[in-house]
């Protein structure tokens, strides 16, 4: 049997290397072992790709969600699809919190081999998510969130820029069609959730599990400044979703349009534009996870 480890060279502060030992140590008992290292974006998309043509049994994903993203693009829909492994070394790790892993890189490579389960994967558009998708100026700004912030500050980059956005409290007219309804919201921010972290906060998709097959969504509505500051202030440090300027739904799919082409954040990065089409692939990859 055969597995690929897909590298980001310059995750973890350029530290990703010297867990590659430890990684092929992992999985060479059951396992012959091949080490493929990003250059350039996209990089992992195109391995991960490969490994499925070659059908090979598992990919492991060394990197942050930017890099787990990509290599799910590359997995999603093909026809043979790896076990997919994850080696958290970004600066949130959405992805392995959800698998309940743990962050530090040496330890989660334990779990490399071991218990497996399937989980829900989004489509939007043309392209595929794992933790989140958002509409607004919030996700704006968290998408141009620079390497260099990142790296300074860590997680805070992202609270900071977003703070930013919210006092600014740019709205959007946004038309949602689920489940037989039509809506039309002035709205703030539309985000979709997946998984129950969310930029490493616990506490906005509580009840998203990986395997739901459900997609969690969330309008906060257009509203005063003081509005805003609540509405964020929740978001970080409450029950997001019982706020009175949140309408919270789950669907399987959702359709968003708009009288302009918004951009998409999509698992952090700016990918596309509305109008959009948001479906849930229900159990769709098996993964590696933590403890439950």
């Amino acid at each position: 049997m055969k597995a690929m480890v897909i590298m980001n060279p310059t995750s973890g502060k350029e530290q990703a290397g010297t867990y590659k030992e430890n990684i092929v140590e992992q999985l060479s008992s059951t396992y012959e072992v091949i080490v493929k290292e990003t250059q350039k974006e996209h990089d992992a998309t195109l391995f991960a790709r490969e490994a499925c043509d070659e059908k090979y049994e598992v990919v492991v994903l060394v990197g942050g969600d930017g890099t787990v993203h990509e290599g799910i693009e590359g997995i999603a829909e093909q026809a043979h699809r790896p076990i997919v492994g994850v080696v958290p070394l970004g600066t949130v790790n959405d992805f392995a919190r959800a698998l309940r892993l743990p962050l530090e890189p040496e330890e989660a490579i334990a779990y490399l081999g071991k218990q497996t389960k399937a989980v829900d994967i989004g489509k939007v558009n043309e392209q595929y998510f794992v933790n989140l998708l958002a509409v607004g100026s919030l996700p704006d700004a968290v998408g141009d969130v620079s390497i260099e912030q990142k790296t300074a500050l860590g997680a805070f980059a992202y609270f900071f820029e977003g703070a930013k956005a919210a006092i600014a409290n740019e709205t959007y007219t946004l038309t949602l069609q689920y489940d037989d309804q039509q809506e039309e919201m002035e709205a703030m921010l539309f985000l979709v959730a997946l998984t129950d972290s969310v930029a490493s906060f616990r506490n906005i998709a509580t009840d998203a599990e990986v395997d739901d097959g459900l997609l969690h969504c969330y309008v906060i509505k257009a509203g005063s400044l003081l509005d805003t500051t609540r509405v964020m202030t929740t978001l970080f440090s409450g029950d997001f979703s019982d706020d009175t300027s949140v309408h919270y739904f789950t669907t399987n799919c959702v359709n968003i349009a708009s009288s302009e082409p918004y951009a998409l954040n999509v698992d952090g990065d700016m990918m596309g534009q509305l109008p959009a089409r948001i479906e849930v692939l229900k159990q769709h990859i098996h993964v590696f996870h933590g403890q439950v």
